[in-house]
C-alpha cells in the first residue's frame, strides 16, 4: 500500500529551494507515494514541470501571508486579516511596538507575529504518513502546528546561524520534528554544534542534481541576446537581494574597469525586490558601468546562458549550498564563490573553483585573476571534468529517513 505524503511549500517560482523540490519531485518513487504538494500560493514558472503523479493544491485562505516582509506587513494584515478580525491590529500591537523600540528583537517579533498570524490558515483535512516542511522555517512551522502526520521532515536550505535566529522560538518546533534536513556536511554540522539537544535529528541531504538532465537543458532554448557581444561574459544566477549580494555588483564591475577590463559584461539571470531592482541600475548608471551590467529576469531554463559564460559568480553572503554552483560544476564552468559556509565543501577548498572572502574588493579580484589567468580557468575545468558529478541517488537518504 502507497504511504500518503504532503509537502508544505509556498510558490513554484524558478528560486534555489523551488529548483531542489523539482529535482526531488523528479527522482521520486511514485509506486511507493501518493503526494500532496500544498502551497501558499498555487502559481510560479516552475509549476508545470512538476511531476504529474503530484496532486497540487492551495491553501485555503491567508496563503499570502507566507510572502510577508517587513515591507509589506502592515498593507498585508490590513488586507488579509482585518475584514474576518477588526481587532487584529491591537492584538498584534505588543509585537509591532518590540519590533519598532527593540531594533534587537527585531527579528524575534516579527517571526513571533508571524507564527500567531499562522495559526488563522486552515489546517489539512487529511492525515498523512509522513509530511515534508520543504520550503525552510515558515513552512516547518505551519508543518507542526497544522498538520496530522505519523512522521514530520523539515528542510532547511540555509545556514541557520546567519542571519541569527532566536534558539527559543526554533527549538520548540525542531522537537517536533523527526528529522531536520540540511542541504551540506558542514552546515549540518553547523546547526548540530549550535543546537546540541536536536543533533541527533540533524540530517545532510544534499539538493539533487541530475547532470544529463542538466546538459540536455543546456542545448536547448535562447542564449544571450547580445551575440555581437566578443568580450568576457560573467554570469550569476542569483534573486536581486542582499543575501545573495546584489549590491555588491556595481562595486565589482568599477573594480574590473578600473583594472583595464572594460569589455566585460556580467549577466544576471533572476528576479528580486522592484525597488532592489530599481537600485542596482541606478547605481550602474552613478558608477558608469551600466553598459556592462545585464538583466536578464527569471527563466525557467538558465542552463543555455551558463553554457556560454566565461565565468560564473556566486556573490552571496550567506548560503546553505546553493545549486546553482553545482550546475556550474556540471557545465564546467570557471566559478568564483564567496566564502558562505558550505564554499570550501563545494570547490574543494579551491581545487574544482575560486573561494574568496566575502567582500566586493575580493570578488573582483578573483573574477580579474580568472580574466588574466586563462590557463587557470582551464585547469578548473580539467578537474571538474575528472570528477564524478550529480547526486540522483541522494534520494535514498530520503526513503531511509521515511521508512
Amino acid at each position: 500500500m502507497k504511504k500518503k505524503m504532503l509537502v508544505v511549500g509556498i510558490m513554484m517560482n524558478n528560486a534555489g529551494t523551488e529548483k531542489s523540490f523539482l529535482s526531488f519531485a523528479q527522482n521520486l518513487n511514485y509506486d511507493e507515494y501518493d503526494v500532496d504538494l500544498l502551497l501558499a500560493k498555487k502559481e510560479g514558472l516552475f509549476l508545470p514541470l512538476l511531476p504529474k503523479s503530484i496532486r497540487v493544491l492551495e491553501m485555503e485562505r491567508y496563503g499570502d501571508l507566507f510572502l510577508m516582509s517587513g515591507k509589506n506587513a502592515v498593507s498585508l494584515v490590513k488586507k488579509t486579516f482585518f475584514k474576518d478580525d477588526p481587532l487584529v491590529f491591537f492584538k498584534l500591537l505588543p509585537h509591532f511596538l518590540k519590533i519598532v523600540l527593540c531594533p534587537k528583537k527585531r527579528t524575534s517579533e516579527a517571526t513571533k507575529m508571524w507564527i500567531r498570524l499562522m495559526q488563522s490558515i486552515p489546517a489539512p483535512k487529511e492525515e498523512y504518513d509522513i509530511a515534508l516542511a520543504y520550503w525552510g522555517d515558515r513552512t516547518m512551522f505551519y508543518l507542526c502546528d497544522k498538520v496530522k502526520a505519523k512522521k514530520k521532515l523539515a528542510w532547511l536550505h540555509f545556514d541557520y546561524r546567519f542571519p541569527a535566529r532566536d534558539d527559543s522560538i526554533y527549538l520548540p518546533y525542531f522537537r517536533q520534528c523527526d528529522a531536520i534536513v540540511n542541504v551540506s556536511d558542514t552546515v549540518n554540522k553547523a546547526l548540530a554544534d549550535k543546537l546540541p539537544e536536536i543533533a541527533h535529528k540533524c540530517v545532510c541531504m544534499e539538493n539533487i542534481n541530475d547532470p544529463k538532465l542538466i546538459r540536455d537543458l543546456a542545448l536547448r532554448g535562447d542564449t544571450f541576446p547580445d551575440t555581437h557581444f566578443t568580450g568576457k561574459r560573467l554570469l550569476s544566477v542569483i534573486r536581486i537581494c542582499e543575501q545573495k549580494g546584489y549590491d555588491f555588483i556595481v562595486p565589482i564591475l568599477r573594480q574590473i574597469k578600473d583594472t583595464g577590463f572594460d569589455n566585460v559584461r556580467w549577466y544576471i539571470v533572476g528576479d528580486g525586490d522592484p525597488a532592489l531592482v530599481e537600485a542596482l541600475k541606478d547605481a550602474a548608471i552613478r558608477e558608469e558601468v551600466a553598459d556592462m551590467l545585464i538583466l536578464l529576469g527569471p527563466t525557467v531554463n538558465p542552463y543555455t546562458y551558463m553554457r556560454d559564460c566565461d565565468i560564473y559568480v556566486q556573490p552571496s553572503r550567506y548560503e546553505g549550498k546553493p545549486i546553482t554552483v553545482e550546475e556550474a560544476k556540471i557545465l564546467l564552468k570557471p566559478i568564483v564563490a564567496t566564502n558562505y559556509l558550505s564554499a570550501n565543501e563545494q570547490l574543494e577548498n579551491g581545487e574544482i573553483g575560486m573561494v574568496v572572502d566575502i567582500d566586493p574588493s575580493a570578488i573582483a579580484d578573483g573574477i580579474c585573476r580568472l580574466l588574466k589567468e586563462p590557463a587557470l580557468a582551464d585547469a578548473y575545468a580539467t578537474r571538474l571534468s575528472e570528477r564524478k558529478l550529480g547526486n540522483t541517488d541522494e534520494i535514498e537518504v530520503f526513503y531511509r529517513m521515511a521508512e
